[in-house]
């Protein structure tokens, strides 16, 4: 239900009708863009955002610095864009603006300050290659949670995933000419994975059962129709506009565009954004880690859970957590194995548990492995009996404590006795 509903809310919602929301233009001219500006705003409350430059080399700054999407020089009916923000924005650029230079008696002209490369014919290209680097971290996390690696094996696992990645994507966007050569991109696909898959990998002692929701909540529902890749982010509800820079998608999409088409415009915030998010993945690791090792410290009670709810990874911190109910955490355990004098596991062999007055605590059967383990007991002196049949009984007085008891046994077989 969730991702039904996720689905139709973050991908149907704002991708149906992309319509302006706050779009940033500029217009030569003062009068001009306030006759515009109130034309607009009159026609779709809140779509665009007028603003005024002095000249001709205002307008195309205004694009090249990514201040505004489209500048308009009224006196010879020219509109500058930029391509490289996607044909979707320049479709509803030319629906606005069409009837606007037909009304001072000019045919539009259309200038592009910032073409696509050659091989990115819609201007999407380079959101496609992004899609590669983002997901593909969230799902390697998924597949190392029940791998029987350690933390470090599985941190550097991930970073082995995307520096392949990011080296793959590269070069086969290079060989489509969706990009142009710019080596520096490798380092920021490489950003985008880690974030993604640190910040996912210590998210999930956190939440637990609900990380595949979580975490493609936030890096594929919401980070996609923010990112300004497939739609512009000009026409998108403000919502996702909102969350543009914050989500690691949209970073690297903008600071990408600036490198491939603005001489590095607005790359440089794009990358920090990248770099925190990498930082906060490491922190949360770092922090689990530290976690658990002081609660093992303070507890050295030791529940194995493995294969059922929660797998714990060699420093103890919970890595997989399985959708069922968890396995509640014992106190007071008492534990052993029954062995026979070979050292071989006694199985079947009859454990009993008696307080103090003799009152029955537990009774229970060893497995196949000798082994057997009792929860809850109370504090205070019991006496643990160990029977088997053919073998002598063992009797031993265990003083339960916080925490694990444990309690073997050897039982010998009893002596034949000769009849003549």
């Amino acid at each position: 239900m969730f991702f039904i509903v996720g689905f139709m809310v973050c991908y149907l919602l704002p991708f149906h009708a992309p319509a302006p929301h706050d779009m940033p233009v500029a217009v030569v001219g003062e009068q001009a863009a306030q006759q515009l500006g109130a034309a607009f705003e009159q026609k779709m409350p809140g779509g665009v955002d007028v603003a005024a430059v002095p000249d001709v080399q205002g307008a195309r700054d205004a694009i090249t610095q990514r201040d505004a999407v489209a500048a308009y020089d009224p006196v010879r009916g020219e509109l500058f864009y930029a391509k490289a923000n996607g044909s979707a924005l320049l479709m509803v650029l030319q629906q606005l603006f069409t009837p606007v230079a037909s009304a001072t008696g000019h045919h539009l002209v259309l200038t592009d300050l910032a073409p696509s490369a050659p091989g990115d014919v819609m201007g999407t290209g380079l959101f496609y290659c992004l899609l590669a680097l983002n997901i593909p971290p969230y799902i390697t996390v998924m597949m190392l949670l029940r791998a029987a690696l350690s933390t470090r094996q599985k941190l550097l696992a991930l970073v082995g995933v995307g520096a392949f990645g990011s080296v793959v994507c590269y070069f086969a966007a290079l060989s489509m000419e969706v990009i142009h050569a710019e080596p520096v991109l490798i380092l920021i696909g490489f950003l985008l994975t880690q974030a993604v898959a640190w910040t996912t990998f210590g998210l999930v002692p956190f939440v637990k059962q609900f990380i595949p929701g979580v975490a493609m909540g936030v890096f594929v529902l919401l980070s996609m129709p923010s990112s300004s890749g497939a739609i512009p982010k000009e026409l998108v509800p403000p919502f996702f506009q909102s969350l543009h820079r914050f989500l690691p998608l949209g970073q690297a999409v903008d600071s990408m565009r600036g490198i491939l088409y603005f001489n590095g415009a607005g790359a440089l915030p794009a990358v920090l954004g990248l770099c925190a998010w990498c930082a906060f993945g490491v922190a949360l690791v770092v922090f689990n880690q530290v976690r658990a090792r002081r609660k093992q410290a303070s507890d050295p009670e030791v529940v194995t859970t493995a294969g059922t709810y929660e797998h714990e990874d060699d420093s103890g911190v919970v890595v997989d957590p399985a959708i069922e109910a968890p396995v509640p955490r014992y106190h007071h355990t008492l534990a052993g194995t029954v062995r026979d004098g070979s050292g071989e596991p006694v199985a079947g062999a009859i454990v009993t548990v008696t307080d103090a007055g003799g009152v029955q605590l537990a009774h229970l059967v060893t497995g196949g492995d000798g082994e057997y383990e009792v929860h809850d007991l109370p504090r205070q002196y019991v006496t643990v009996v160990a029977s088997a049949p053919g073998m002598r009984p063992g009797v031993d007085r265990v003083g339960v404590r916080a925490g694990r008891i444990g309690c073997d046994f050897v039982l010998e077989r009893e002596a034949r006795v000769g009849v003549r």
